[in-house]
């Protein structure tokens, strides 16, 4: 048996590296490397997944030995007659793994594989929407995810519990991977990290940390939360604000979605409604489709595209202003212009991006997209106060393989030059002053913009994840995570389930999101008035609907949101300091914010108690510690 360890941490390897061990000294844990999920494959892209035949090209790596490599542990296995390397450093309080630089065949590679406590008590930790619990409930599955994404990763991390202690898998190497979850017919559960061929090769070192931990949601997640720090890759609100002053006025406010399509509303006078309802601050959007080719229709209509006499009244009420900004994706107009914001795949082809009844998008290349978004205030968007991109961090480009864009003339882009053009397209986004959010809350963006969405309904008496506030254990004091734009208080037109049905999410269900809501210390989030377009279940045919202020839907939204948002004011930009869960179905839940605010949400619908104090269904309560 090869051995490193130091006074926290002993790692164990067999000499053939048939069996890896870590040994938790401190808490007694013992975690071990399942070898079925050691894997490699050809290549995974963008291009075949989730397609099924992403398993079928994954296959186990052969242990072939265990070496001392001076601290460290280097094991080397065989992939069909080529040799892989994943040396095993010695940290403080945990281990970092490397996946050295492997040659053909290897073109995808777990890192390392899923570790799996040694006695019972299981439970994952996925940061999937606002976060999930899984103790393994729910019938088998297999699923490839993607960073962002609505059903992907928000967090660059896992967790793993024991019963006597904890371990956070944290990537350090994000640009080129996807995220594994899977339960399989014996009742075996576990989740892994697969990374991918950059440009056709696996030629840079990939990185990951495990850090031992008390066994835990919180503590797994303060413990990522000091690892994102230590990497430089958290903005406090008190940065951000000294940076933006006008982002103090997120806190406090209702976000109002008002549909992608023009309607026949005189939109300040309904405005002048909510500032009569008590709402003194609004994050308004969209109020104009910023896009390349306006020449399409949603639903029959037109997109949504205000004057600027109307945008000019709706900010003399003190609310702030969004566009809509769809630039990641271009409906082809013919022009030799619109051809070149292409992203070209490696056949020389466009990629799909949308489709709008007879309308076709495909997806651009990000270098173009900065570019574009660099002259924002000469296509009208010089009011905007502040920028909404449409998929700009849910659904990332990837590699581009033309050779006449500016950003990488002659030569392929890779997905680590996308990454940071689209952190050049936020920051043109932001113009110095504004707030910035974007579909998907993806930390790989969370130093550059400020709100992301996409949450789940925590219904964790029917569903096998159990939802948690995990990103706002993390980043509540750094971004705001927001509901999908469709997903408001009051419309019920996209409610749907996802994570191959072990989530749902939507809207319409007000109570029971507004509890969600002040659970996570978020802004709330309602439909007003306007005007939007669904599906009709025929193909991409699509249909109009409409909100009016004075629908009973919309009222009712409006008094949930009040004292969210009231909430949100004063503990906004406040540290979520802790979290637990207060009955064995998940439903009873309670957070506390730095400043000793203590938020209890019931998600069941019955009335319970909590500490003496009744809580009815679908509700929430606060008091200070």
């Amino acid at each position: 048996m090869m051995t490193i360890e130091n006074k926290n941490v002993c790692v164990y390897a067999s000499e053939d590296a048939a069996e890896i061990l870590i040994l938790d000294k401190k808490r007694g844990e013992r975690w071990r490397l399942d070898p079925e999920t050691v894997l490699w494959g050809d290549e995974i892209s963008e291009n075949n997944h989730p397609a099924a035949g992403w398993k079928s090209a994954l296959k186990r790596l052969t242990p072939a030995a265990a070496k001392r490599e001076d601290a460290n542990l280097l094991i080397e296995y065989r992939a069909d007659g080529a040799s892989v390397g994943m040396r095993y450093a010695l940290l403080e309080d945990g281990v970092e793994i490397t996946l050295l630089p492997a040659g053909a065949p290897v073109l995808s590679c777990a890192l390392p594989g899923a570790f799996q406590p040694g006695g019972p008590g299981k439970k994952l930790i996925l940061p999937i929407t606002q976060g999930v619990l899984w103790a393994g409930e729910g019938d088998p599955v297999d699923r490839l995810c993607t960073s962002g994404a609505h059903d992907g990763f928000a967090m660059q991390m896992y967790g793993l519990l024991g019963k006597t202690g904890g371990l956070l898998f944290a990537l350090e190497s994000y640009y080129d991977n996807f995220w594994r979850y899977a339960k399989r017919e014996d009742g075996q559960f576990f989740v892994e990290n697969i990374q991918i061929s950059s440009l056709g090769r696996m030629d840079y070192p990939r990185k990951a940390r495990l850090y031992l931990t008390d066994p835990g949601v919180v503590a797994v997640a303060k413990r990522y939360r000091s690892f994102v720090k230590e990497s430089g890759r958290f903005r406090g609100w008190d940065e951000k604000i000294a940076e933006r002053p006008a982002l103090e006025r997120l806190f406090g406010a209702i976000m109002c979605f008002v549909g992608y399509c023009q309607d026949n509303l005189d939109y300040p006078k309904e405005f002048g409604k909510l500032k009569r309802a008590g709402f003194d601050r609004a994050l308004i959007y969209p109020v104009r489709m910023h896009s390349y080719n306006m020449g399409f229709q949603m639903g029959g209509v037109d997109p949504i595209w205000l004057s600027d006499a109307q945008l000019d009244d709706i900010l003399a009420l003190g609310y702030d202003i969004a566009p809509w900004s769809w630039i990641n994706e271009a409906m082809n107009d013919g022009t030799p212009e619109t051809e070149s914001l292409y992203r070209i795949n490696r056949e020389g082809k466009h990629i799909l991006g949308w489709r709008i009844d007879d309308y076709v998008w495909d997806k651009c290349c990000s270098s173009r997209m900065a570019d574009y978004q660099s002259r924002a205030n000469e296509q009208g968007m010089e009011k905007m106060t502040w920028d909404h991109f449409d998929v700009l961090t849910c659904a990332m480009i990837g590699e581009c393989y033309a050779k006449n864009h500016a950003g990488h003339m002659g030569r392929p882009l890779s997905r680590h030059e996308d990454i940071d053009w689209l952190r050049r397209t936020l920051c043109y986004g932001k113009d110095g002053r504004k707030a910035v959010s974007s579909e998907s809350f993806n930390d790989v963006f969370s130093r550059d913009y400020d709100l992301g969405s996409v949450k789940a309904f925590p219904l964790n008496w029917k569903r096998p994840f159990c939802v948690i506030p995990l990103t706002a254990l993390v980043y509540h004091d750094s971004m705001l995570h927001t509901w999908w734009e469709p997903h408001n208080y009051n419309t019920h037109f996209f409610n749907r389930t996802c994570a191959a049905g072990y989530l749902e999410y939507g809207g319409g269900k007000t109570r029971l999101m507004a509890a969600s809501d002040a659970l996570m210390g978020a802004i709330p989030d309602v439909f007003p008035f306007g005007a939007q377009y669904g599906w009709t279940g025929r193909g991409n045919e699509t249909y109009l609907y409409r909100i009016r202020f004075e629908d009973p839907g919309v009222q009712f939204a409006l008094e949930a949101a009040k004292p969210v948002a009231a909430l949100h004011r004063r503990v906004g930009k406040l540290e979520m300091v802790d979290f637990e869960i207060l009955s064995d179905d998940g439903c009873m839940q309670r957070s506390v914010f730095a400043d000793g605010t203590a938020v209890t949400a019931n998600f069941s619908n019955f009335l319970r108690m909590e500490g003496g104090t009744p809580v009815g269904a679908e509700s929430w309560i606060e008091k200070r510690l």
